[in-house]
């Protein structure tokens, strides 16, 4: 029984790779459990050599054409783990899980799944992350007003970077101008600043381009 779940890690090695690399470069709030870490190895697993089947098939069809068409070990041993399967078979899945990682996430970044299906008026939910990481991945954020109400501050800034976890907010500005909260009295500038913020304390605002600040005088319009 060891051996062989040793075996079956091996084989859906090329998924965990896949999933790491998508978990990574996604937007989420929360990490990913053990479940689900599970559940997208054994999926991608699958892709990646569903992906590879059909480039040795291809392969095979154009450059050798062969008699019988020959298929992956890999899906003997699934079927039967006393087949054997290559581990060169498990070396070019875990080659191609690498920009399937790469394409899982692009269309978890992009909601490619959840804009088919408000076209298809399935769902119109937006996403799996929360409202603050969806409101500064929009195509149109680009200037902002992060209102600080505690500290009496305005900051206007181009936004940067911006993470957040299940306790804190973080976002990072550039071509930054502070204001006075209730005046609008302008106290300074800096080139960069980075704010944290509990979960749901900050307050940003899209800059009108007709309020430009900083970007008329950089040329960043």
């Amino acid at each position: 029984m060891t051996e062989f779940a040793v075996l079956i890690g091996l084989i859906f090695f090329p998924g965990l790779i896949s999933a790491v690399i998508s978990e990574r470069i996604t937007t989420h709030a929360k990490p990913w459990g053990v479940l689900k870490y599970g559940i997208y190895s054994f999926v991608l697993g699958l892709l990646s050599y569903t992906g590879l089947q059909m480039i040795d098939l291809i392969v095979q069809a154009f450059f050798i054409i062969p008699d019988e068409y020959e298929y992956l070990l890999v899906w003997n041993f699934i079927l039967d783990s006393t087949s054997k399967f290559s581990m060169l078979e498990v070396f070019w899945a875990t080659v191609f899980s690498v920009p399937l990682g790469f394409v899982v996430a692009a269309i978890i970044n992009h909601k490619i799944i959840n804009k088919l299906a408000s076209f298809l008026h399935v769902s119109f939910k937006y996403g799996d992350e929360n409202l603050f990481s969806y409101f500064l991945n929009a195509r149109d954020a680009d200037w902002v007003y992060v209102r600080d109400q505690s500290r009496n501050l305005t900051y206007e800034g181009r936004i940067l970077s911006f993470s957040e976890n299940q306790s804190i907010q973080e976002l990072v500005l550039c071509d930054v101008i502070v204001y006075g909260y209730e005046d609008s009295q302008e106290y300074y500038s800096v080139p960069k600043i980075y704010l944290s913020k509990k979960v749901g304390e900050f307050l940003i605002e899209y800059v009108p381009k007709e309020n430009f600040s900083k970007t008329k005088e950089s040329g960043h319009e």
